[in-house]
């Protein structure tokens, strides 16, 4: 029963998150008339953000999973509340929203990585495998981006933005309510925490970081968390929308967006039937997808090779993202699980600007076609690398802490 609910807690939550990513942008250009609004916006929350990120692993670690992760979600849905009630009493602003965007991202970066970290304990507690756990969440978050900019859409056609705002904040409310639910046999986590604090005795804040990349595979799986970021950013935020916006295919846009949701939930359906014995071949098999798909998209301008390269990526990345939940629970100590979700989360704040400015650069002396096939060649050669050092690294399953 447990797991189900960890899995409607995150369901929930991520679904308010994909109507949220539509709802945001929308409601910044009404209030503000300006295009450039949403993007100022963005740019003004990634490096508090950054902060953010780091600060909630430690706390993640210090006050609780369990306790983050509802206070994460509560904070989360405040924020939404905060943007309605300011809207109504004096009107947003540019600066309301960069103030309240930053509120609102000191709920939702830690409340990813704290429901994150609750896996080991949720399997422990259910008796469910964390391959399984993880295959279907990456299943559900595949899910809810398929369903949720569709579903905001449809809202903001027929109901007031207000009330759609409404509906975002009780998704948050809700998840921290079902999060609140779960009962995770005290006794051993309570021991297992006191083996992990003998195991890592009283590190100082850097060395407690430190000592989260220390593990190979967690660098490796850094190590492309940031490569891959950087290089998708950049396709899925201007070249993609930039190329279909010239030929005036919308409907191939959300085709392409689609597809890629489509991937993570058959690959996460996969894991979490058939689980991750064999750590090395679904890491080449991810590697090789991810290849296969930045090929077929960098052809950018055969639109429906991009949609298929789309779905192509989007099996790697429903591989890789429990791949990458299962490495950590199974590696970390589970004293320091909250500051190693933490880390990713905070590589793809950090790396998803840079990947922006490099393309913005280069695309003041190539088309958006160059620009494409550029990233595509460069993803191919870093999954030789990827794979090379895989193989390497990885290592058979060990029983989690």
């Amino acid at each position: 029963m447990m797991v189900w609910i960890y899995l409607a807690s995150a369901a929930t939550s991520m679904l308010g998150n994909a109507v949220a990513t539509i709802v945001w942008p929308w409601l910044v250009l009404e209030r503000t008339g300006n295009p450039a609004a949403a993007g100022v916006v963005a740019a003004a929350i990634a490096v508090p953000s950054l902060a953010v990120a780091f600060l909630g692993g430690h706390l993640i670690d210090t006050l609780g999973r369990k306790p983050m992760s509802i206070i994460s979600d509560v904070i989360s849905g405040l924020s939404v509340v905060g943007v309605i009630l300011v809207d109504q009493a004096v009107g947003l602003t540019l600066a309301w929203f960069i103030i309240l965007g930053i509120i609102g991202a000191v709920g939702d970066i830690p409340g990813m990585a704290a429901r994150s970290a609750l896996v080991g304990a949720v399997s422990r507690t259910s008796g469910r495998t964390v391959d399984f756990i993880a295959g279907l969440n990456q299943s559900i978050g595949g899910m809810a981006w398929l369903i949720g900019p569709a579903l905001a859409g449809f809202l903001m056609a027929a109901l007031p933005i207000e009330l759609v705002l409404w509906i975002t904040a009780g998704c948050s409310l809700l998840a921290a309510a079902l999060t609140a639910l779960l009962r995770l046999v005290p006794a051993e986590e309570e021991a297992e925490e006191a083996e992990a604090a003998v195991d890592v005795p009283d590190l100082g804040a850097l060395r407690s970081w430190a000592e989260v990349v220390r593990p190979a595979p967690i660098r490796l799986l850094a190590a492309v968390t940031f490569i891959s970021a950087a290089l998708v950013s950049p396709y899925l935020a201007v070249l993609m929308p930039a190329h279909f916006q010239s030929i005036d295919a919308p409907v191939r846009l959300g085709l392409a967006m689609s597809a890629y949701a489509v991937g993570m939930m058959l690959s996460g359906f996969l894991v979490a039937a058939v689980g991750m014995d064999r750590r090395r071949t679904i890491w080449v098999a991810s590697m090789l997808l991810f290849s296969v798909g930045f090929a077929l998209m960098g052809a950018l301008g055969y639109s429906w090779l991009v949609v298929v390269g789309m779905a192509v990526a989007g099996l790697g990345g429903g591989l890789m993202g429990p791949l990458q939940m299962v490495l950590v629970t199974e590696i970390i100590p589970e004293k320091l699980r909250g500051r190693a979700f933490s880390v990713f989360m905070a590589i793809g704040q950090f790396s998803a600007p840079i990947g922006l400015i490099t393309a913005t650069g280069l695309l003041t002396q190539v088309s958006i076609y160059v620009t494409a096939a550029v990233l595509a060649v460069a993803w191919v050669l870093i999954s030789v690398w990827a794979i090379w050092r895989g193989v390497r690294v990885l290592r058979p399953p060990v029983p989690v802490d």
